[in-house]
């Protein structure tokens, strides 16, 4: 799952033309470099990092879930 995120920001920092944008989201490249990255953030800041990489409201929870659980981090 942490991939598909990573894919979907480096997608984001190549299409933008707008440098703040670009800028955002190669920070958000460097959070996600950390693998246990949205274990080390409280929940307020997981969601709206992944709101960032556009990822719908429905999905957002289950998307966090998966993230964090312990038998998908290895």
């Amino acid at each position: 799952m942490l991939e598909k995120l990573i894919e979907i920001n480096n997608n984001i920092i190549n299409q933008t033309t707008n440098e703040k944008e670009k800028e955002k989201h190669l920070l958000i490249k460097k959070i996600l470099e950390d693998k246990n990255c949205f274990l080390k953030m409280d929940i307020e800041t997981s969601y709206a990092l992944l709101r960032e990489l556009n990822i719908p409201d429905k999905n957002i929870k289950n998307t966090y879930l998966n993230l964090i659980d312990p038998s998908n981090t290895i």
